[in-house]
């Protein structure tokens, strides 16, 4: 097959989870010998340009980024659809394959859609039909308990949105984005159960669930020096719980922080901050005297993020929104570290509570602080993250991502060919 795959941005011009993932599946079709191109943006003029990466070729057209008109450019980007239309001549793909599509725009579903091409889109978000992080289900009583969060619950309000969003609030950009995945994608894929209930219940077709999966293999060829990353970062021989990737509320940061406070052990632990540091000061703030052991790296290399897994006795991801499937747990299990992490989205999808992990409200500060404490005794965070390494290497493989995904774009191609 001749694939296209549409990704906001692509690495190593734009490493977000999102295009990690687009760029994982893309390498996986061209393994199994797909011819294979992918279509981003970037905003440096300069990066603008075609490059061969993977067995994939990268094409890269330049689109501003003004954060204040994305939900206008969302709905028809001017910069990204002449571009992609004259690819989709040029190229005459068998499928695209569609992830983010935020900056690229429901310009280019629109312009497959109009060749006759079957078009599949990876829902990674909830950004379809919300701005930004989808966290207001959690201001009502409908997120209280352990249980499941009501699927009316994720049902976005208009007023709420243009309370919050003010002028940024388009109010025909929710309805257009619904009928254009109805115009033109042939089927909508979640990368959780969780992101497709609130997808669905804003009225958005998405049939489909395929989870990201996880390469085991770098984890084991990792050849960092475990003893000399605690050298550089001070970490002495102090147990570590390791918060990685953006470090703002949203993601759970203050709420950490407190939690992190709370910890009362013979051996003090450090709070090392992989990624974002913008926010470590509002979380040392938060931690008070603790704040002292909280140990920012700032954005570091794979291979560098992969030693920090080995150093750390357990991985955080206490988000306080709708976070659809946390890389950052897959790459926790691959790297045999156990996690403490949100009851919020789909992380409970990967982590089974008592076995690999510990599930959470991370709201609920004194029992965040509690599963912290109980994954850093060692025997219990080697005994779990043992089951977390199992796990992902059964069920959470990029081969097994990649096949579910092929099945889907061959059944839509096969189809015509059925019927003739």
């Amino acid at each position: 097959m001749r694939v296209l795959v549409l990704s906001d941005g692509y690495p190593p011009w734009d490493c977000g989870g999102a295009q990690a993932i687009a760029r994982q599946v893309a390498e996986g079709y061209a393994r199994r010998g797909h011819e294979v191109s992918a279509l981003a943006t970037v905003a440096d003029r300069d990066a603008v340009g075609r490059s061969a990466r993977g067995g994939v070729t990268v094409y890269r057209t330049h689109s501003p980024r003004p954060k204040p008109l994305l939900p206008y450019l969302t709905v028809h980007n001017p910069f990204t659809v002449g571009p992609c239309r004259r690819l989709l001549d040029r190229l005459s793909p068998d499928a695209v394959h569609a992830h983010n599509v935020h900056w690229l725009s429901n310009g280019c579903l629109r312009a497959a859609a109009a060749r006759s091409i079957p078009v599949v889109k990876t829902f990674h978000d909830a950004g379809t039909v919300a701005y930004g992080e989808l966290t207001h289900f959690l201001e009502g009583d409908a997120s209280a308990g352990g249980g499941r969060v009501p699927v009316a619950a994720y049902r976005v309000d208009p007023w709420y949105q243009l309370k919050r969003q003010r002028l940024r609030y388009f109010p025909l950009r929710n309805h257009r984005n619904r009928r254009c995945v109805e115009e033109c994608v042939d089927v909508g894929v979640a990368v959780s159960r969780e992101l497709r209930r609130a997808l669905v219940a804003n009225g958005i077709a998405c049939e489909r669930v395929i989870h990201n999966g996880i390469d085991v293999d770098p984890f084991d060829r990792a050849t960092g020096d475990a003893e000399a990353f605690r050298r550089q970062h001070g970490l002495g021989s102090s147990p570590a719980v390791l918060f990685g990737g953006r470090t703002g509320y949203n993601k759970g940061g203050r709420h950490l922080a407190a939690a992190f406070a709370r910890l009362d052990l013979d051996d003090p632990p450090r709070l090392l901050v992989t990624g974002d540091s913008e926010y470590v000061a509002r979380t040392r703030e938060v931690a008070g005297p603790a704040g002292d052991r909280i140990v920012p790296t700032g954005w570091i290399s794979r291979e560098a993020f992969r030693t920090a897994l080995r150093v750390a006795t357990v991985v955080a991801t206490p988000s306080v929104h709708l976070d659809p499937f946390p890389t950052v747990n897959l790459e926790a299990f691959a790297g045999s570290t156990p996690v403490v992490t949100t009851r919020f989205g789909g992380a409970r999808e990967l982590v089974d509570h008592g076995r690999d992990g510990l599930v959470v409200d991370p709201r609920e500060v004194d029992r965040l602080a509690d599963a912290l404490e109980r994954l850093l005794d060692p025997e219990r965070a080697a005994a779990y993250g043992a089951a977390g390494r199992r796990k992902v290497e059964r069920s959470f493989t990029v081969e097994g991502q990649i096949d579910a995904y092929l099945d889907v774009l061959r059944g839509l191609v096969d189809a015509p060919n059925a019927l003739a």
